[in-house]
């Protein structure tokens, strides 16, 4: 006979089940309701382009050799693609073989076989439900959503800063088995702090000023803010689309195999839609998204809030990157809820740093929304710090006159603005947000 305390456990988990109502609901059902609620995000956004969708490639998941994992999530996990040995029979080859006689090469299987390394490493990376998510009704419905979303939108996106897709799965997005192909990022922006703390530390020493290290010490500095720079020039572009991407934190940053950083994990973004605006600026919308450490207080507090939102959590990232130390580390949420969120604690920002960076760090992540820059006005200042400490020299820093790896050449993204992600998140700790299954969807 079970124990007590198995007892409870299971009550605990049977009343959990009955209070969620996706409980017990086939695999179809939840790819039928996936694609219901896409089709109505489709519906309420001018963003989409079903046109430009069809351009990109379909491959087998046969056609694929995949190698090490990478990263997961929530919902998906991302392994490298070590080889693409296209089948001429396949369902993919099919269904691309009237478009590729006429479509650019870029979009061509063959381009992605051709390419699939440089110098031996891969170019590209999967992304796919965890398998675990089968077992789980609400965790596959939203890996689902989130996964068809997120391919809806990369077809539109075109920024240097913004991870690029490459291919969709034959099987289409709602069938077992869907995945997308994307640019293959290497580390994240968490993972490179850890190598910026050691080079820092070579930096150190009451010998500095004789061996040049201070020097050295500036450069490293200036590489960051470039880094920081690039990260406001994608939210720049998202704002001007009228996108707000509502999870910016250094475990949604990587770098690419030209050591480009780049955001992705669109899961949260959102169209901001002046159905949905008040008189002050702010809008309705859901609550509680994103990565509590990053979040907004009035986000936090679900109150309506605006593209400043972003603001603050970029001032939260560029202060973790200039400092390297993770902010309010060790809080618990009652703590962080009670000091950061109701009370004005905010982390040190040294008086040694340069005077415009401490005030826009200080701005960003002011109570007050309508005391926070701007994305455009944040970008602005870095870029011209930058050019302050490299006396003038300004090379690197116009996006306009930049590429990212391999750039499929096609023409411009069409309309502004982007679907209404689905929010639930993983639950624990300061990063994650915790949603329920029924407040998944449609609860923008």
């Amino acid at each position: 006979m079970p124990s007590a305390a198995a007892q409870r456990a299971l009550a605990m988990k049977e009343e959990e089940e009955a209070g969620n109502p996706l409980s017990g609901a086939s695999v179809d059902l939840l790819l039928k309701t996936a694609n219901d609620v896409v089709d109505k995000l489709s519906a309420e956004t001018s963003f989409f382009d079903p046109e430009r969708e069809r351009l990109f490639p379909h491959l087998d998941e046969s056609e694929l050799t995949l190698g090490r994992v990478l990263g997961r999530g929530g919902f998906c996990v991302v392994n490298e693609i070590k080889k693409i040995k296209l089948s001429p029979n396949g369902k993919g080859a099919l269904m691309d073989e009237e478009s590729e006689k006429t479509k650019d090469e870029a979009f061509c299987r063959s381009y992605l076989q051709d390419r699939c390394l440089r110098n031996g490493d891969s170019r590209y990376a999967i992304k796919v439900l965890l398998p675990e998510c089968s077992a789980d009704p609400g965790r596959y419905l939203k890996g689902t959503i989130d996964l068809a979303v997120e391919a809806k939108f990369l077809s539109v996106l075109e920024h240097p800063n913004i991870v690029k897709m490459r291919a969709l799965a034959s099987v289409g997005h709602y069938r077992e088995g869907n995945f997308l192909v994307l640019d293959r990022l290497y580390d994240t922006l968490e993972q490179r702090f850890k190598k910026w703390n050691r080079s820092y530390r070579k930096t150190k020493g009451i010998m500095g000023s004789i061996t040049g290290k201070k020097k050295k010490k500036n450069k490293l500095i200036v590489d960051r803010l470039h880094v920081a720079h690039d990260l406001a020039a994608a939210l720049r572009y998202m704002h001007g689309h009228r996108i707000i991407y509502r999870d910016l934190k250094p475990e949604n940053a990587g770098f690419d195999i030209r050591d480009d950083v780049k955001i992705f994990d669109f899961g949260l973004a959102k169209e901001l839609n002046s159905a949905n605006a008040n008189d002050d600026g702010t809008y309705k919308m859901t609550g509680f998204t994103g990565s509590l450490r990053y979040m907004a207080p009035e986000v936090a507090l679900s109150k309506p809030y605006n593209f400043t939102a972003d603001t603050y959590s970029f001032g939260t990232v560029l202060h973790e990157m200039i400092s390297l130390q993770k902010p309010y580390d060790g809080f618990s949420k009652r703590k962080h809820a009670d000091l950061v969120v109701r009370g004005d604690l905010r982390p040190d920002v040294p008086r040694s740093w340069p005077v415009p960076l401490r005030i826009l760090i200080k701005r960003s992540w002011s109570r007050e929304i309508r005391d926070r820059p701007s994305v455009e006005s944040a970008y602005r200042a870095i870029r011209d710090l930058i050019t302050k400490m490299r006396n003038g020299d300004d090379a690197g820093l116009e996006h306009a006159k930049r590429r990212s790896t391999h750039v499929l050449e096609v023409p411009p993204a069409l309309g502004g603005g982007v679907v209404k992600g689905a929010e639930m998140r993983g639950s624990g700790g300061l990063e994650e947000t915790r949603r329920t299954p029924s407040q998944i969807a449609l609860a923008a």
